[in-house]
């Protein structure tokens, strides 16, 4: 076995909760890949280190994905983990790192000073995606798309429209309503969650003529658009 590390500079073990210790093992383990091959070994005192073991043929493999990942190469599980990380640390006003064997740095995430913390907003919009899930107990009802990316768009919805929103399970839909966005400091705005008072099934046979469309214009050039959503449903028409 040889040993990858999690350093949280800002941490200590007893300043993290079971449950952000989960998160941030949870995320770990989706970035690092392998996972039959990854195994969590323990919290190290002083800055919350999060040591993980792994088996010797799969060491070399794993720290490809660490060093690629930054640089958008990997599966989108492993891009989504990495976004992820970065957010919780964020959250906790902290930055970090993962260490090597021989604690060599080989991967930081910065801390964020509180002028480069994400812009929050609320306001009406909509998403789409794949319709993966419509549970829960309470009279507000959990909805999650898949989006583009792979990234998880997180809903709520009244009983009655999750009910109906329940027979277009995994097809591709277009939910709207009052959400919450957050803005980061590279400019990307995402969704934090998204109260849905209409929704639309989409036609995925005319996805491509708006992909094609697109193209003509000039190019795929989400990044650079405000709301690409609302792009691609302009021009469906």
């Amino acid at each position: 076995m040889k040993k990858l590390t999690l350093k949280l500079n800002d941490r200590t073990p007893d300043t993290l909760s079971m449950k952000r210790l989960g998160q941030y093992i949870a995320c770990l383990s989706d970035m690092l890949g392998e996972v039959e091959h990854v195994h969590f070994d323990s919290v190290e005192e002083g800055s919350a280190k999060l040591n993980v073991d792994i088996e010797d043929l799969y060491y070399q493999k794993v720290l490809t994905h660490v060093r690629e990942v930054p640089n958008g190469m990997g599966t989108k599980k492993q891009q989504l983990a990495y976004r992820n990380l970065g957010e919780l640390m964020d959250q906790d006003g902290t930055g970090g790192a993962i260490l090597n064997d021989t604690d060599t740095r080989i991967l930081s995430f910065k801390k964020r000073s509180d002028d480069e913390k994400p812009l929050v907003v609320n306001k009406p919009g909509s998403v789409q995606g794949r319709l993966y899930r419509v549970g829960g107990k309470d009279d507000t009802i959990p909805v999650s798309l898949e989006g583009a990316n792979g990234e998880t768009l997180r809903c709520e919805a009244s009983i009655d429209i999750a009910q109906a929103l329940s027979a277009l399970l995994f097809k591709q839909v277009r939910v709207s309503g009052h959400g919450t966005w957050e803005r980061s400091p590279e400019g990307v705005w995402k969704l934090k969650k998204l109260r849905i008072e209409s929704y639309q099934e989409l036609d995925t046979a005319r996805i491509g003529g708006v992909v094609g469309r697109l193209q003509t214009i000039g190019g795929l050039k989400w990044a650079d658009m405000e709301d690409p959503h609302g792009v691609a449903r302009d021009l469906r028409g």
